[in-house]
């Protein structure tokens, strides 16, 4: 067990001085003022004074870090992701822009493949594809060589227990409504952005 003592702990409503907060592993298990929680023999003790203790940052769009773009290379998802927690971010969403599919496959790969040995950063959720079923007049800086219409054979092993969470598309698009029912079918949430849709 782990003891965080003397911590100022910020919540989405409050603030409280002088906090302890017990961990069981990964699991929060108590936490009151440090005055009033005890831990157990061996429980390894953390002194917090005069830091804030706070929940983690989840990043829902992240293209890459530190010099690093995801779509460019999938396999610095690992050396991004263990740079993101002195910034607060425990867990996030690699997001893979509008590419070659093959891109976004070689980015299902690498985190299908787990994380490496002794490895020790934020926790890439699943990715976050945007593209490449996006409005070409609103791509932005999506390539516009890449851009295509929504195909459902194109997402068929699209899921969160295959790597992708989150995929953005331009829902007045040709094709669009039966790739976001399929997607959704699985779990995938589906957002609608670079998109030319009426209200």
């Amino acid at each position: 067990m782990i003891l965080i003592r003397h911590a100022t702990l910020v919540t989405p409503t409050t603030q409280a001085e002088d906090t302890a907060v017990l961990l069981d592993g990964r699991l929060i298990h108590s936490l009151g003022h440090d005055a009033v929680l005890h831990a157990p023999p061996e429980t390894t003790v953390v002194d917090a004074s005069g830091l804030l203790l706070v929940p983690g940052f989840i990043d829902l769009q992240l293209n890459g870090a530190f010099g690093h773009d995801f779509t460019a290379d999938p396999t610095t998802i690992w050396p991004v992701s263990a740079g993101l927690p002195r910034f607060g971010i425990t867990s996030y969403l690699p997001t893979i822009i509008t590419a070659p599919l093959e891109t976004v496959e070689r980015a299902r790969s690498e985190l299908l493949n787990g994380r490496p040995a002794d490895y020790r950063g934020a926790e890439p959720l699943g990715l976050h594809v945007e593209g490449p079923f996006l409005n070409p007049q609103k791509k932005g800086a999506h390539n516009p060589a890449y851009l295509r219409l929504p195909d459902d054979t194109a997402v068929s092993e699209w899921s969160p227990q295959t790597g992708v969470c989150l995929v953005t598309i331009a829902p007045e698009l040709p094709g669009a409504t039966a790739v976001i029912e399929e997607l959704a079918s699985r779990g995938v949430v589906v957002s609608a952005g670079h998109s030319m849709a009426t209200y």
